[in-house]
């Protein structure tokens, strides 16, 4: 009896591993960035988008749900518009958002529907969350796209907002709707393997960070800014967006979009790039093992009190208990 205690006690009182939480993470808010998807002189990259797509469709066999976060409508705008400036006037950046919006989701729904799935275009802003009945509409939209199989596409509408309602980067949405949406897992794709402990394009012996917990200072000190000439993000973005996903339990992975079926190899659990976990997460993990310990205590026990479940306090922890 008290083998099967002590053994109950040890199972019930540890922490998932990031393996596991990537394993068994059932909602996935994926953000692929502008430097991924396009080049240097603002053309769509056909061939990596196909292999996102790929993977995501991969994902969806295996029973995860997929809402993806796809920055580029503005690079590819660019260059339909022939324009170079990395920096645009509010009217012209809003035409390449607007003329690029329509060229990026062509390519998704063109190979989407080559697997006989299609996708469905949601432009947000900050209006979109700041009271409940916006928040209601756009969370039915996503849940509607979701039930029917569809792909759910977000972006920022870079077309029409402006400096009062603007996220300004794609990581910062990705964030926001993770906690509208109950997201297990955000995955930031870039073009940097991870967080580092300082920039390794000038230290180049800097280490980088496997894992962590998002919200910690040191990060945001860590990190740098945008990459590339095409990103407005950059690594600060991440980790900030990262710190603010985990206030509504969310962990996030940081990793190189570059890694050939990067999505894939998460899912199996590999320790790609820079993973965060989030506190409250691991809060409410271990207040619902308690619970768990409690009635398996007083079951081996024998004492025959009903005790009330709290697994469903969050959505977060439905997919831990299967």
């Amino acid at each position: 009896m008290i083998n099967k205690l002590v053994e109950a006690t040890a199972m019930f009182s540890t922490l998932p591993s990031r393996s596991t939480l990537q394993e068994k993470t059932q909602r996935w808010v994926i953000k692929i960035g502008s430097s991924l998807l396009t080049s240097e002189d603002h053309q769509l990259d056909m061939v990596t988008i196909r292999h996102f797509v790929e993977q995501i469709l991969h994902l969806r066999e295996r029973g995860i749900e997929v809402v993806l976060v796809s920055s580029g409508s503005v690079s590819v705008g660019k260059g339909h518009l022939g324009l170079t400036e990395k920096t645009l006037p509010a009217e012209e950046r809003q035409a390449a958002a607007s003329v690029g919006q329509a060229a990026l989701m062509h390519a998704y729904e063109s190979l989407l529907a080559q697997a006989g799935v299609h996708c469905g275009q949601i432009l947000l802003t900050q209006d979109n969350f700041k009271d409940r009945k916006r928040r209601k509409k756009t969370l039915s939209a996503i849940n509607m796209l979701t039930k029917m199989k569809m792909l759910p596409i977000l972006n920022e509408n870079d077309a029409l907002a402006d400096t009062e309602n603007q996220f300004g980067n794609n990581d910062h949405l990705a964030a926001v709707f993770c906690g509208l949406w109950h997201g297990d897992l955000m995955v930031l794709l870039t073009d940097q393997e991870g967080l580092y402990e300082a920039d390794p394009r000038v230290q180049v012996d800097a280490q980088m960070i496997q894992e962590g917990m998002a919200g910690d200072p040191r990060y945001g000190q860590m990190a740098g800014g945008s990459g590339t000439a095409v990103g407005t993000g950059g690594m600060r973005t991440k980790v900030d967006a990262a710190a603010y996903a985990a206030s509504s339990g969310t962990a996030t992975v940081i990793a190189s979009g570059h890694l050939s079926d990067v999505l894939l190899r998460l899912q199996n659990g590999e320790r790609l790039g820079t993973f965060l976990r989030s506190k409250k997460f691991d809060q409410m993990w271990l207040k619902a093992r308690r619970a768990a310990l409690q009635k398996t205590t007083y079951s081996l026990l024998g004492v025959g009190t009903k005790l009330s479940a709290t697994y469903s306090e969050r959505s977060h922890l439905s997919y831990c208990y299967k």
